[in-house]
Formats: C-alpha cells, sequence, structure tokens
C-alpha cells in the first residue's frame, strides 16, 4: 500500500500575500476536488493559520472528505513555526492553538501531527503526547543519517548533491542534473516501509516522509528531462508501504519546480500507474524498528541553518524568545525567515515582534 499527504500553507515564504486567492484557485481546490472525487484517502496537513483564511467552499470540501473518511487531518504549529527554536511553553502553545483552529473550524481532533519544515528534536514526542497525539511525521533520511549526533564531528552530507547543485543552477547544469538522477535513485535503497518507533523523551510512533521519494514524484509527475510519470512510477516500485508524496499542495497546479508545473492530471498519473492501493498514512504497518532521530530538518544537510544562520534571522530568532501573546504567533512564522522570503513576509514578523513590545506583550 502506499499513502498521500498534503502539506498547505498560506504564509509560504516565497508566495506574495496578494497571490493566496490564486494558490487557493489553482492548487487547493483542483487538487482537493479531483482527490475526493476520486475518493482517494489522504493526510492534510494545514496549518491552523491558513484554516482561517480558506473560503467556505474549501472548508465545505475538507468537511464533507472528514465526513467520508477520506481525509485524515494533521496537527501542527498554528503559525508554522521551527519547533526547536521556541521555548518549550511557545512549543505547547503552538500545538494547543492549532489544535483548537481545527477543533472549531473542522470538528476534529487530530491524532498525526506534522512539525513545520519535519524541524525536530527528542523533547517534541513528549509534548505532543501530553497532548493528545499518538504519532509524528518525521523525515526519513534524517532518520538514517541519525548514527552519529554531533553535525561539528561528522556533518551531514546530502545524498544526492549534484541534483541540489543542478537545482540551484551551479556548474554544468544540465551535468549535475545527469549525475543527481543517478544519485537519487541509489537513495532510494535506503528508503525502507512502515512506521518506527522513536526513541525519545517519551517514546512515539513516527511516519516517515521521504525527501527522496518526493523528488522522484516530482519530477516524473513535471516531466522533467529523461522523467515522466511512468518512468517516476518504475523508480518506485519495489517500493511499498510508504508515504509515495508527503509535501506542499501548492506545487501541484500553482508554483512551478524549476520551471516546470506539475499539473493535477500528471501528479495523479504517478499513482495510477503504481496501481497500489492508497491507505490514510496512519494504516501504515509498523516496520519493528525502534530509532533515535537527531535534532534535524528535511533540508539537504537534515539541519537547522536555514532558519538560523542568516543574520535577519538570528535576529528575528533572538527577539522572538521575549513574546508572548497573540503577536508571538506571526513572529514565530517560519516563513518570515524561509528558504528565500519575500521581504513582505519577513517584515510581517518584524512589524509583530515591534507591536508585541509597544503593546507591553514582551516578557523582560
Amino acid at each position: 500500500m502506499i499513502a498521500l499527504l498534503l502539506h498547505g500553507n498560506l504564509q509560504y515564504a516565497e508566495i506574495p500575500k496578494g497571490e493566496i486567492g490564486r494558490v487557493i484557485e489553482k492548487a487547493y481546490l483542483p487538487v482537493l476536488s479531483a482527490l475526493l472525487k476520486r475518493e482517494t484517502s489522504f493526510a492534510l496537513n494545514v496549518t491552523g493559520f491558513t484554516l482561517e483564511l480558506l473560503p467556505g467552499d474549501v472548508l465545505g470540501l475538507l468537511r464533507d472528505g472528514i465526513e467520508s473518511g477520506l481525509i485524515e487531518v494533521t496537527g501542527t504549529a498554528y503559525s508554522h513555526a521551527i519547533l526547536p527554536f521556541l521555548s518549550l511553553d511557545r512549543v505547547e502553545a503552538q500545538v494547543r492553538r492549532d489544535r483548537e483552529v481545527k477543533e472549531n473550524l473542522l470538528e476534529v481532533s487530530p491524532k498525526l501531527f506534522f512539525p513545520p519544515e519535519l524541524a525536530y528534536d527528542p523533547v517534541l514526542p513528549a509534548i505532543l503526547r501530553d497532548n493528545g497525539y499518538s504519532e509524528v511525521f518525521v523525515d526519513g533520511e534524517a532518520l538514517i543519517l541519525s548514527s552519529h549526533l554531533n553535525r561539528a564531528i561528522k556533518p551531514v552530507k546530502p545524498l544526492y548533491p549534484h541534483l541540489i547543485k543542478a537545482q540551484r543552477g551551479e556548474g554544468n547544469r544540465y551535468v549535475n542534473y545527469l549525475l543527481g538522477l543517478r544519485e537519487l535513485k541509489k537513495s532510494l535503497e535506503l528508503v525502507f516501509p512502515g512506521k518506527v518507533t522513536l526513541k525519545a523523551v517519551k517514546e512515539i510512533e513516527a511516519i516517515p516522509v521521504w525527501v527522496n521519494v518526493n523528488t522522484v514524484v516530482m519530477l516524473g509527475a513535471g516531466k522533467f528531462p529523461l522523467m515522466n510519470p511512468r518512468k517516476a512510477a518504475k523508480w518506485l516500485e519495489n517500493l511499498d508501504d510508504i508515504i509515495l508524496y508527503g509535501t506542499d499542495i501548492e506545487f501541484l497546479g500553482y508554483r512551478p519546480l524549476a520551471d516546470y508545473l506539475i499539473t493535477v492530471d500528471s501528479f495523479l498519473e504517478v499513482f495510477d500507474t503504481l496501481g497500489r492501493e492508497v491507505k490514510l498514512p496512519s494504516e501504515l504497518p509498523h516496520s519493528g524498528r525502534r530509532l533515535y532521530l537527531r535534532t534535524s530538518s528535511w533540508t539537504p544537510d537534515k539541519s537547522l541553518a536555514i532558519w538560523s544562520l542568516d543574520d535577519g534571522n538570528a535576529r528575528l530568532n533572538f527577539l522572538s524568545r521575549n513574546l508572548r501573546g497573540e503577536k508571538a504567533f506571526l513572529a514565530e512564522n517560519s516563513d518570515a525567515r524561509g528558504w528565500e522570503p519575500l521581504p513582505e513576509r519577513r517584515l510581517d514578523a518584524f512589524r509583530a515582534i515591534y507591536e508585541a513590545w509597544r503593546g507591553g506583550e514582551w516578557e523582560t
């Protein structure tokens, strides 16, 4: 069996706020409608903040899917915060606010939790267990690369570095792309089926999301050079009991990947060609593995550096630590830090920090 998860975040770092209507029109409505019409089961990881922005017709679709058992709603951080950067009180505030919104708007209390950017630390499962969660999504590659815990001694090397170079336009892009495809295909040998039990402050079942599998699906569905839906399915034919796609809904119909736009039809063609039964992620079997997961994310080197090393990010993280109240949620939003954030997204966070300070929502 295979499973499907869609991640939705209308605070997306590289999407202008003025484009939110188009994102809903081009991605959210057609993708959700197509899956529900086909009676395809899937998990939906959407932030509480995003739910509050969705129009009534989309919320109606979600309620229908939940009622029919086709949609499994996950919990997450309310404003897509990078949880390992927050105090434990603020982690819990993010978790609880997100659940409250989903209970109010969708009348559902999630049991599965998706950490934004799959950013994780070993205390998170304890907070999740304390708040009624029984399972958490994690980065599968990070699980494999957690055998050594000190990156200062042994840095994590990406599994397909040439593909990353091609994506960034470094060197000879086509040569890097060809080499990267070979590395990507080779990395699929590391994928294992099913869930794991995480060794953590409080143990919890974890559902791996495999970035390399996501990438194969996206390259095939996007019909990149030397790739198409059938070839992607061929590469993945020996894998079972995994999440076949577990990333952004915005890539389907709205946001191009390196100038290639994935359509709903080409995306679904990968699933159809593979010909596997599609189940909800919670229905995946347990692999029997008990593993430790290092503090990590789903970036190529599995670090948190993207959201911390830049001077603007470091300043936001420092100032956000003193916030309390409503403004804290917007200041903590990861998309102000982002992979390549727009100025307006970053200014939203700085503005929230200033207004909280002026308004007395500040811990001294």
